[in-house]
């Protein structure tokens, strides 16, 4: 499912991951590989968020450093936080979002094509 997304929009504010989207079954080098295209053609500028509940924040930080996407995710904030930007995730409550239930090769064209 698809919620209010545009091209303009998509490239311009920054994307955050919504909490569990980051762990298994998404595939880390998918993840890696919606990032690095973002960097590479679409904006170089692109922020990256990780979005999660407060109490969970050193988990997902031990967890994105373990997989390497602390290259692409520049901060962690909290789901009360109120920052703009496209969320993909699959339980995400915040509007605009991508409602995905893993990032992974099967759906990876499906994601940077809507993300480009």
């Amino acid at each position: 499912m698809i919620i209010n997304t545009s091209r303009t929009m998509a490239s311009s504010t920054p994307i955050i991951f919504y909490e569990g989207i980051v762990c298994p079954p998404s595939e880390s080098l998918a993840l890696r590989s919606v990032c690095l295209h973002m960097s590479l053609f679409v904006r170089k500028d692109t922020e990256f968020l990780l979005e999660t509940q407060k109490h969970n924040k050193d988990i997902y930080y031990k967890w994105i450093k373990r997989i390497y996407l602390t290259d692409f995710i520049s901060e962690i904030v909290d789901v009360e936080e109120e920052v703009y930007g496209l969320r993909i995730g699959e339980d995400v409550k915040k509007r605009p979002y991508l409602s995905f239930d893993r990032v992974s090769y099967d759906n990876l064209q499906q994601i940077i094509g809507i993300l480009s």
